[in-house]
């Protein structure tokens, strides 16, 4: 019997991946300086807040506009695949960078989907994945 095998990382995400760009926070925080900054901050999966750079941002965006639908359904499933397997193993010795990247294509092409139409435009917000749709759910943060 001849098994099929498909690589690791096409496999549809088994559970809610969340990334959020955070509501502003009272007080000194982390958030606060990213934001000072003019970046982006996401809080992924409520555990791990990273910064973007707002240039960086801006790039990845435009890639994002260049793919298909087809193409961005496909790259979320990775993405939210990868970030649902580094969470249910162990995170300290997550590739750190990559999960971050992973986690900025989610974000991205969920907005995409959501009609945001300008990397200027992405404010507070929270994009839910649970590997059903073609891109995450994306909620206004409260």
């Amino acid at each position: 019997m001849e098994t099929a095998t498909h690589p690791i990382d096409t496999v549809d995400c088994d559970r809610m991946v969340k990334v959020a760009y955070p509501a502003a926070q009272a007080g000194n925080s982390p958030y606060d300086s990213i934001v000072g900054r003019g970046n982006i901050p996401l809080l992924i999966d409520d555990c791990l807040l990273a910064e973007v750079p707002r240039d960086q941002l801006t790039r990845e965006w435009e890639a994002c506009q260049a793919i298909s639908d087809v193409q961005a359904a496909d790259y979320c499933r990775r993405a939210a695949s990868r970030l649902s397997r580094a969470f249910d193993s162990e995170i300290a010795s997550a590739d750190l960078s990559k999960l971050v990247a992973n986690a900025a294509v989610l974000f991205l092409l969920s907005l995409r989907k959501s009609g945001i139409t300008s990397p200027g435009d992405i404010g507070p917000c929270e994009v839910c994945y649970d590997g059903s749709e073609v891109a995450g759910e994306v909620r206004a943060a409260n």
